[in-house]
């Protein structure tokens, strides 16, 4: 289960520490997993969640949006964000690029609607968040599944948009295998 080898950050960070690139809210966040935007505005708390590189920041505000991010520098977030932090006791166990895809699949934000409550702006459950199943490969296995969705982000992301019906099918067929290459049976 994903508690048993992360949590949510715990530490704070004050909020005149922050600018447009280091502070996220659920706002700059983009929907469909494709990662942050700058902050168009201040943040409204003195005090805020901090998160370190490597961190996974998900949007508990309308689960189906399926917003995500691997942190790639330290900042704080807003309250409506979530910070998933690997424990340090598994820092050398697992990949968070290996995280960040298990999180960023439909599998996950389909599990974490099911487990959402409120019906106008239904907002995910910390608990189950916690309760979500996770394998833990070995490390190369984790970083070999990693380098080949990279592989194929890299293949739509190239195609620009002058190709729309390409960039469809190359994210299904990405999304495919992002799906089958994180799909792990359970031990008999």
């Amino acid at each position: 289960m994903l508690g048993e080898i992360a949590t949510f950050s715990d530490t704070r960070i004050d909020a005149n520490e922050l600018d447009e690139t280091n502070f996220v809210g659920v706002d700059n966040l983009l929907p469909d997993t494709a990662g942050k935007t700058d902050a168009s505005h201040a943040p409204n708390t003195v005090r805020l969640t901090a998160y370190e590189v490597g961190d996974i920041l998900l949007g508990n505000i309308r689960p189906y949006l399926k917003k995500i991010w691997l942190a790639s520098n330290i900042g704080g977030c807003s309250g409506d964000v979530l910070a998933i932090r690997i424990a340090d006791a598994y820092l050398t166990e697992l990949v968070p690029e290996f995280l960040y895809q298990l999180l960023a699949s439909d599998v996950f934000f389909a599990y974490n609607m099911q487990n959402a409550r409120g019906a106008k702006m239904p907002r995910g459950s910390k608990e189950a968040i916690l309760k979500y199943r996770i394998p833990i490969p070995p490390l190369d296995e984790q970083e070999r599944i990693v380098a080949i969705l990279d592989k194929f982000d890299a293949l739509v992301n190239d195609l620009g948009s002058g190709l729309p019906a390409e960039i469809k099918a190359r994210r299904q067929q990405y999304e495919h295998y992002r799906d089958r290459l994180l799909a792990f049976r359970e031990a008999a």
